[in-house]
């Protein structure tokens, strides 16, 4: 469901990021063409014959000398100084746009709507929300979890729900303290590939491929800045064969599904000799749900 018109602003600092990196690049590449030889690099090849290379210091004279075998290095020398060259003159281009676009655009149109008396404010609705407003739209969505077993340990989070392990907990109460919103459980039905049947380049798996089942991922995480959505699993008995096998074509499911280890799936895991580390769940928590 589309809760804002227009995402929050997160390409400005991608480009004012790139603009730096441009900026140190040509510096560099600038001071390297400075300590290089003068001329430039003519390469000459016919058909079926090795590359002959030949050194020019003048436009009128583009034959240039003949650099020998043994003097290869210099004609290397030359070939990268003139990349160079041409490179900073790519950079030079793209810095000049990037410095355009810049100067042009950036509106915040959250920061617009703040800036409007609170009596204003209650009428409108933003085309874009802030996160407090986009966050509490997202935790207030309902769904039925798993049942747990008569059997199945009491154990609460600090927001007040029922999870199934210790490790649960910790993630849980991290996410809870970094004001991170999540879901427990929410339902995800995922189709099921035929064996040897993967999604297609179109995104879509083939007509025979109708199996469906529900996985109900640990946490479906928030990340308010950028409003993108992250699936964590914790794997917590991996000395259990059975387990480890289970979890194993899981992940596999979730893969062929386009929810990738790493991009869209965050994974945690432990077994009695490796407990699950708070730090990698801080670590995981900066990575991808607080980050731009």
């Amino acid at each position: 469901m589309q809760m804002e018109l227009i995402p929050p602003d997160t390409l400005t600092a991608q480009l004012q990021q790139r603009l730096l990196i441009l900026k140190e690049a040509q510096t560099q590449l600038t001071r390297n063409v400075k300590n290089q030889p003068g001329g430039h690099l003519r390469v000459s090849q016919k058909a079926n014959s090795r590359p002959q290379y030949y050194h020019y210091t003048s436009p009128d004279d583009l034959t240039g000398k003949y650099i020998c075998k043994k003097n290869i290095n210099f004609a290397k020398t030359l070939a990268q100084k003139d990349y160079n060259e041409d490179v900073i003159v790519q950079i030079q281009k793209e810095i000049t746009a990037l410095e355009k676009y810049l100067s042009q655009t950036g509106c915040d149109h959250t920061n617009f709507y703040n800036a409007l008396c609170p009596a204003r404010r209650e009428l409108i609705t933003p085309v874009t929300l802030t996160d407090e407003q986009y966050a509490n739209r997202w935790q207030a969505a309902s769904w039925a979890g798993r049942p747990f077993s008569p059997d199945a340990p009491l154990l609460y989070t600090a927001r007040g729900e029922r999870v199934r392990s210790k490790s649960e907990v910790i993630i849980a109460d991290t996410l809870y303290r970094h004001k991170i919103p999540y879901r427990y459980e929410y339902p995800l039905p995922l189709p099921k590939c035929t064996k040897g049947k993967v999604r297609g380049d179109s995104g879509k798996f083939p007509p025979h491929s109708t199996a469906v089942t529900t996985f109900y991922p640990d946490f479906l995480c928030l990340n308010v800045r950028t409003r993108a959505e992250f699936f964590w699993e914790h794997f917590g008995l991996m000395d259990d064969p059975d387990y480890s096998k289970n979890a194993a074509g899981k992940v596999r499911l979730y893969t062929e599904n386009g929810i990738i280890p790493g991009r869209r799936l965050i994974i945690t895991m432990e077994t009695q000799e490796e407990p699950l580390s708070t730090r990698v769940i801080e670590n995981l928590i900066e990575e991808y749900l607080l980050s731009n």
